[in-house]
């Protein structure tokens, strides 16, 4: 065997299993650091300030978004990137308005250095296969040991719980699935008392997932859609429709529309949950991320996806701008290890 093989079995044998048993550890704790905090009564203030400006230019787009119509949907998408662009760029004030302490002024000044908007190489058509299934692999071992699916499923499981409550039993439609890592989690956790499916609009990420299912007797639908139009989904009577760890690979107007036509198709409600970038998560998913897996393709992806997430406070200012949504309870929350949310929840 090749030097460089037997280095690599004896890494993934030995160093690899002691690493997860940290991530694990480290899975309890919100990892954001102290950063995100102080800065998080500015943001606030700054989404609702931002929600009070655009909301009237938004609002007499909305019939026409809902129809379909070209010129109304680009307006509509620029004006939502231009809200969350205005919010970003908002200086800290204090509480009267006056610019903030030289301190937070500093902080802010940090924090905008963090967002940075490139391509993942995994997005990329002509990454090989192979080298997207191996990262793919060490995505679904990473997501195990930091607890990122337990995470879900505590956010998804008020949704499903109102399904029952409802007397149905639920069926949940994970959207932007990629190769259905979560779907066919959700499928061993939830068993028979959940209907799972996933979809995506690229076939060859499915055929991935479909292979899994297969291969752990799964039952999980996996189909191709479009996560901008569900009526199929609301034929069939899908309960909760889901989005995870996708949200930053879309532009802030396409996602207020999936939040709105997800939000309408479902019969309970929605959840999007994704990363949320910080400093301090930055620096540990680097860490990790060299030392795991090895694999460059997974590294490079970890660490652009981090700089392209949103704040909970961003992705809340992207709900209150979405088209369409029905009469709903809309939830924004924090879960560890660096995790936010959006649940919608339909009015019965």
């Amino acid at each position: 065997m090749p030097r460089a093989s037997i280095l690599s079995e004896v890494l993934r044998r030995r160093f690899d299993p002691a690493l997860e048993a940290l991530m694990r550890r480290m899975s309890r704790h919100d990892v954001r650091g102290p950063l995100r905090a102080a800065l998080a009564p500015h943001r606030s203030r700054a989404m609702r300030r931002t929600i009070e400006r655009f909301e009237p230019q938004i609002t007499p787009l909305e019939g026409a978004v809902l129809r379909g119509e070209a010129a109304a949907i680009e307006r509509f998408d620029a004006l939502v990137a231009e809200a969350v662009a205005t919010m970003r760029s908002e200086r800290p004030r204090d509480l009267d308005g006056d610019a903030a302490s030289g301190l937070t002024e500093l902080l802010y000044t940090v924090d905008a250095q963090l967002y940075r908007d490139r391509p993942e190489l995994m997005d990329d058509p002509s990454c090989p296969e192979d080298e997207r299934t191996h990262a793919l692999d060490v995505l679904d071992r990473f997501n195990h040991c930091t607890g990122i699916y337990e995470t879900v499923m505590a956010a998804i499981e008020p949704l499903v719980a109102t399904a029952e409550a409802r007397g149905e039993r639920p069926i949940v439609h994970d959207v932007a699935a990629g190769h259905g890592g979560l779907a066919l989690v959700l499928a061993e956790r939830f068993g028979d008392r959940v209907a799972i499916e996933a979809s995506d609009l690229r076939e060859e990420y499915l055929a991935l997932g479909r292979a899994q299912a297969h291969e752990r007797g799964l039952s999980v639908t996996f189909s191709v859609e479009d996560a901008l139009a569900l009526g199929g989904l609301e034929a069939r009577g899908v309960s909760v429709i889901t989005c995870t760890q996708a949200l930053h690979h879309f532009p802030p107007g396409m996602i207020a529309r999936m939040m709105g036509e997800a939000s309408r198709r479902a019969r309970v409600g929605a959840c999007f949950i994704d990363g949320e970038r910080s400093f301090t998560t930055l620096g540990l998913v680097a860490l990790v991320g060299a030392l795991y897996g090895r694999t460059y393709t997974f590294y490079y992806d970890a660490v652009t996806s981090i700089r392209r997430m949103f704040y909970e406070e961003e992705l809340a200012l992207v709900a209150a701008l979405a088209p369409g949504m029905p009469a709903a309870r809309i939830e924004t929350g924090i879960a560890p290890p660096s995790h936010v949310y959006v649940r919608i929840t339909r009015e019965a």
